[in-house]
């Protein structure tokens, strides 16, 4: 096979923020994918919420129909029939090997097969695989939203083929427009080691006192030739809790102890906050055995149909992206507990929606943890007074205050 052969169908292993988005840029291109995920449910909730982002990760709405969605346990099987495969699941090595061991049993020979790992070494990752998966294992680091970042990191080991390199550079700058770099398989490549060490020193300038978040974008941004997200707007694009894991990751596993703490970031024992609780109401999130944690805060009850309002705004839809972030952490599910605070009754003598929207919000959040067999631990909701609440991801603890008390 030529190493400038296209690939003709793609399967994709992980329907979340990623891998979702990484099947519609292959849709982009006209290839069909497979995208599959522990459940038919989660593979099509994936989809969906891929169709509703913005910026739109589809070039329009009908190159969707070039997806099908799937669960592992079932559609597995139907990898033999993919000419590339790509893992896009929770960045867990464990968990990553186990779904490679059960992709070797079913991919047909000659299969290319990547990670989007953002830092997990890609060796690694196929231990235990034979000596022909190797040959056509890599890294494949796209960037997120894929349809818009250019920039596409290919990592191959000491034992892939170069043919298969070539092959995937070929069709990723030609079918799917990347850019692409080569990098070596060290801690979180290049993109991320280079842009980290600028995050964790633009860190250390906010520290000092000397600048404020405001003045840190404005320099930043446009002002500088980049985005005019600039700084801390594209941290919280990323993710707060994505750029803490590469951070620690870096910290973690680079060799000398300048470079380990040039990337070192704080321990563990922070706490989230929310101030000013009134109507809206607050949902804290914690594992205990991970020790993760996470706070959400929602000030409707459901997020209209068709809005491009922030979804993190309507309790139906930032449950269920911050249930999403939690478990890309490595909490399970049937660990979390909940506690709810909020949902007083802010305003008096004004239209019955707004008076009765802390009630509404409340009932919301209740419903769609009971779907979720999420146990709420604290429930503080209703009254006429605001709150404020924190929660500490070192102990787990719920402080709650009202009226500074």
């Amino acid at each position: 096979m030529s190493v400038r052969s296209t690939f003709r169908s793609v399967a994709v292993l992980g329907a979340g923020t990623m891998g979702a988005q990484i099947a519609a840029h292959l849709a982009n291109a006209g290839v069909p994918s497979l995208l599959l995920d522990v459940t038919a449910d989660a593979a099509r909730d994936g989809l969906k919420r891929a169709r509703s982002l913005k910026p739109d990760p589809f070039f329009t709405p009908e190159a969707a129909a070039l997806i099908t969605t799937g669960a592992f346990d079932s559609e597995l099987p139907r990898l033999a029939h993919a000419d590339w495969i790509v893992e896009a699941v929770v960045e867990q090595i464990d968990i990553k090997r186990a779904l490679l061991e059960s992709v070797e049993k079913v991919r047909r020979p000659g299969t290319v097969v990547s990670s989007n790992t953002s830092g997990i070494p890609i060796a690694a990752l196929a231990e235990g695989r034979s000596a022909e998966f190797r040959r056509h294992w890599l890294g494949t680091h796209f960037f997120n939203p894929p349809r818009y970042l250019h920039l596409l990191e290919l990592v191959p080991t000491a034992d892939t083929d170069a043919a298969v390199v070539e092959r995937v550079r070929w069709f990723a700058d030609h079918r799917l427009g990347k850019g692409v770099v080569v990098a070596k398989d060290t801690p979180n490549f290049i993109a991320n080691h280079v842009g980290l060490y600028g995050v964790a020193r633009t860190l250390d300038a906010l520290a000092s006192g000397k600048y404020t978040i405001e003045e840190i974008d404005a320099i930043t941004g446009p002002a500088l030739g980049r985005p005019g997200s600039a700084t801390f707007r594209t941290m919280d694009i990323a993710g707060i809790d994505v750029l803490a894991h590469v951070l620690r990751n870096l910290s973690e596993h680079l060799t000398t102890d300048a470079d380990r703490k040039a990337f070192a970031v704080a321990p563990r024992g922070y706490t989230l906050t929310s101030q000013g609780i009134g109507s809206c109401v607050v949902v804290c999130f914690y594992d205990a055995g991970k020790k993760v944690g996470a706070l959400c805060h929602v000030m409707l009850p459901k997020q209209p149909e068709g809005s491009q309002l922030n979804p993190l705004r309507f309790a139906d839809t930032a449950i269920t992206l911050v249930l999403e972030k939690l478990e890309q952490m490595g909490s399970d599910r049937r660990n979390l507990v909940a506690h709810v605070v909020g949902g007083a009754s802010m305003f008096q003598n004004v239209g019955t929606f707004i008076n009765h929207v802390g009630q509404q919000n409340s009932a919301a959040v209740q419903a769609i943890l009971a779907a979720q067999g999420i146990p709420i631990r604290t429930l503080q909701v209703g009254g006429n007074k605001g709150r404020s609440v924190q929660l500490s991801v070192d102990s787990g603890v719920v402080t709650i205050l009202s009226n500074g008390q």
